[in-house]
């Protein structure tokens, strides 16, 4: 078969492995098993990127260990010289190679050269694969120091099959749970107020309103209500992170000093190959949409209620007296109170004003107005 006939076929079946799929491990199992008819390598990682803080999140180790995966989301990921690279979060489905990013001399000098011992490899190239600039995961791939580097030919490989993975992981969740997918925004914030970043999402919801609103409309206590025409978000602030994609970002001003660093560098990353300090004060905000009927349920989730008490405490949250929940439910009004008194436990609350506060975030989102008989 002449090697071009090999190559899209081997390009096409990784295709189809990734959308027929289960599950991400399953896919990616299934991938680097093909992948490595045509590039090989020694070893292979995926990692999901958390939607809502931007953070590297455990995934899958093809021949290589997870206890290694566990240390460098710990500890090396700020070291990483492709965490490193700018724009980060923002190059998306472009392959790098390790050596584009790092010269072999200043790598060594490096932190993270005591990582690339420990796994061990030398040789890396991988991507940053996302949907509609919304980054999915890191997919990448090795090769120890006896072995030759990747090629620009070999990316190419990695260029065509990455963004079908982020897709196929996409789908995977809305079939798995529509409510799971939507629209999360980032901005990051320096000290000094000063906007360092804002995804796709955040851009679409200000659509030219300035970002500082969302840090003005950031409470104290870390969280908020911004209203944007017709529609509202809750507001929250996160927490750096060691595996955070963000860091980068959390330098005084938008984009890297090299000068700073190291005068005279080569590459645009092997400037600073040390530890990303987060200053003082850097804020990552998060922007959710409120979705009155939708959010009620995906927000009791996260409190380990049973099936029945989500639903009675979603039925109180729209308005509903504890008689009233008892005769849409078909069950007595004391029962009623009796799911409350463990609702409020699991919840850490005594009220049903104290619910409202404690699901919503806010007492701002508009609610039923008409009188609730508190249980």
């Amino acid at each position: 078969m002449p090697e071009a006939s090999r190559r899209e076929g081997a390009l096409l079946r990784m295709i189809e492995l990734a959308y027929a799929a289960p599950d991400d491990s399953e896919m990616m199992r299934s991938v680097f098993e093909t992948l490595r008819s045509l590039v090989p390598f020694s070893s292979g990682v995926f990692m999901p990127v958390h939607e809502a803080t931007m953070e590297l999140q455990p995934g899958f180790c093809f021949e290589c260990s997870m206890d290694d995966m566990a240390r460098y989301l710990v500890h090396y990921a700020p070291l990483d010289p492709f965490v490193l690279q700018q724009p980060g979060p923002t190059l998306l489905n472009r392959t790098l190679l390790l050596s584009e990013v790092i010269s072999g001399a200043d790598l060594g000098r490096s932190e993270f050269s005591d990582f690339l011992r420990k796994v061990p490899y030398r040789h890396a190239t991988g991507m940053l694969t996302g949907v509609a600039q919304q980054p999915v995961a890191v997919v990448s791939v090795h090769r120890q120091e006896h072995e030759p580097d990747f090629t620009s030919d070999e990316k190419v490989v990695l260029d065509h099959i990455g963004p079908h993975l982020a897709r196929a992981v996409v789908l995977r969740g809305l079939a798995r749970d529509p409510l799971q997918r939507e629209e999360i925004g980032i901005a990051v914030f320096s000290r000094g107020g000063q906007t360092l970043f804002l995804n796709g999402a955040v851009r679409r919801f200000l659509a030219g309103v300035p970002a500082a609103v969302v840090l003005a409309a950031l409470q104290q206590q870390g969280s908020g209500v911004l209203r944007l025409r017709s529609q509202t978000f809750r507001l929250g602030r996160l927490p750096w992170s060691a595996a955070s994609l963000l860091r980068p970002f959390a330098e005084e001003r938008a984009g890297l000093a090299m000068s700073d660093c190291m005068p005279g560098a080569s590459h645009p990353a092997d400037a600073c190959f040390g530890p990303v300090q987060v200053p003082s004060g850097a804020t990552i905000v998060v922007l959710r949409p409120f979705h009155p009927r939708t959010d009620l349920v995906r927000r009791l989730r996260q409190y380990g209620l049973s099936p029945r008490q989500s639903e009675i405490a979603t039925w109180a949250l729209r308005g509903l007296s504890n008689i009233e929940i008892a005769r849409q439910i078909s069950i007595g009004e004391q029962t009623v109170r009796d799911h409350f008194q463990e609702i409020y436990s699991r919840i850490g609350v005594h009220s049903r004003a104290e619910l409202l506060t404690r699901v919503f975030g806010t007492n701002e989102v508009a609610l039923p107005t008409r009188r609730v008989r508190d249980n």
